[in-house]
């Protein structure tokens, strides 16, 4: 019975890593993806400045949203514009670079 149970527990470990491991990779974006990404980012940083305020998140967000990238249709369809940027917005100086954008995928 004691070898049972360990096989058990050594499957239900390896399911979770399975699990985990999926999850982290779902998480990154594919290439192609990101390459898209960062187009719509320029398209969306009307000022060019470097870094989207929160106007111009929501309309990279669009963009995104339209290409099927990332979390960008669920942001949109459940109008969580402000909380996206906020997750996003590591410093809290109230505007997003590329690279916060990219640490938050």
């Amino acid at each position: 019975m004691q070898k049972t149970n360990a096989t058990c527990c050594a499957l239900v470990v390896l399911g979770l890593v399975a699990v985990h491991a999926v999850g982290v990779a779902h998480a990154q974006l594919a290439p192609e993806a990101l390459a898209k990404a960062q187009e719509n980012f320029k398209s969306a940083n009307a000022g060019g400045s470097g870094a989207l305020s929160a106007a111009e998140f929501k309309a990279f967000i669009d963009l995104n949203a339209g290409a099927g990238i990332g979390r960008a249709p669920k942001i949109k369809a459940n109008n969580a514009y402000d909380r996206a940027f906020s997750h996003v917005d590591a410093n809290k100086d109230g505007k997003i670079t590329w690279e916060e954008y990219v640490a938050a995928q």
